[in-house]
């Protein structure tokens, strides 16, 4: 799927430029995943929370999965400003990611408030710790 949309030969007078090329192929969702993704677009707190215990005793969707848009589950939920289903994938440890500045982005306070309270896994850094120490400095 990765092609080039013109050829670069030698006698072109396009030789300085960069050939197209598709920079980012279409994930490869499962149909659990599909099924995932749409009940978080719907608001379906029940078939997320499902699909999440599920995910973690089978295994048998990536719960970080992201749409063809390249928005996961979290993205959705904010855009949707569904923040039962926040804290339900909080909950479940779900990547946070640019979460919160996407939260920002679209103006959600909810969310916004809602990450910055969000106590990570302790292999990532806390954000509320890196707001005080700027607002200490």
């Amino acid at each position: 799927m990765a092609q080039l949309y013109y050829k670069k030969v030698n006698y072109s007078p396009y030789i300085d430029r960069i050939p197209l090329q598709i920079v980012r192929a279409e994930n490869e969702l499962s149909l659990e995943e599909k099924a995932y993704l749409n009940a978080v677009e719907k608001g379906d707190y029940a078939s997320v929370k499902q699909a999440l215990e599920e995910a973690e005793i089978y295994f048998n969707i990536n719960i970080n999965c992201t749409d063809p848009l390249g928005r996961s589950a979290l993205l959705i939920a904010i855009e949707n400003e569904n923040l039962e289903i926040m804290e339900l994938l909080l909950s479940f440890s779900i990547y946070v990611g640019d979460a919160l500045l996407y939260a920002i982005r679209k103006e959600v306070v909810g969310a916004v408030e809602l990450l910055l309270h969000y106590r990570k896994p302790s292999g990532e850094k806390q954000v509320i710790n890196l707001l005080t120490n700027c607002q200490h400095a």
